[in-house]
């Protein structure tokens, strides 16, 4: 099975540099224009089906991305990490930041991504489009590539609207 990972468009907290987690928060103008243009690199692939995180951003850039061509599961083992009161700060504040720092932890993000896949291995599919956020799809992207991939949140951010192709041949084991 192929998986497209896809990161979603830009939005106006993106720019601003707050953290979003799962708050939805909508793409901005110049996001659509990521996916539309990440659209038009995607045109010569035909998709068996697309799933996307349930939040707006992200199901936005699938619909515009798919634009009608295959269905659009959302999924909501595909959200950001909950960031609980994080949300909203500026991410440069977060050490001045005096709340409650309750947050989804590394471990469940990464049971979420693990789960997914999973449900992708059930599935008949060839190629699927996932479009997702960030930290999310580094999960993904770790429990791919198993011993290669490297889990680390501070780098290997794929931009707005860009994406990267994996081939699976086997069950995951992780």
């Amino acid at each position: 099975m192929e998986i497209v990972l896809v990161r979603h468009g830009e939005t106006d907290w993106n720019l601003s540099g707050r953290l979003m987690g799962q708050k939805d928060i909508p793409l901005n103008n110049k996001g659509r224009e990521q996916a539309k243009i990440l659209r038009n690199k995607l045109a010569n692939m035909s998709f068996d089906c697309c799933y996307s995180s349930p939040l707006s951003r992200a199901k936005e850039t699938a619909e515009i991305i798919c634009k009608g061509k295959c269905n659009i599961i959302c999924d909501d083992n595909l959200k950001e990490r909950f960031g609980g009161e994080l949300e909203g700060i500026i991410i440069n504040n977060w050490g001045d930041y005096e709340g409650n720092r309750t947050t989804e932890t590394d471990e469940e993000i990464l049971e979420r991504a693990r789960y997914f896949l999973k449900i992708l291995e059930n599935t008949n599919n060839h190629r699927v489009l996932v479009v997702s956020h960030n930290g999310l799809l580094k999960n993904l992207r770790y429990c791919i590539l198993g011993e290669k991939g490297k889990l680390d949140y501070g780098a290997g951010n794929l931009a707005y609207c860009d994406y990267e192709i994996y081939e699976i041949k086997k069950k995951l084991s992780r």
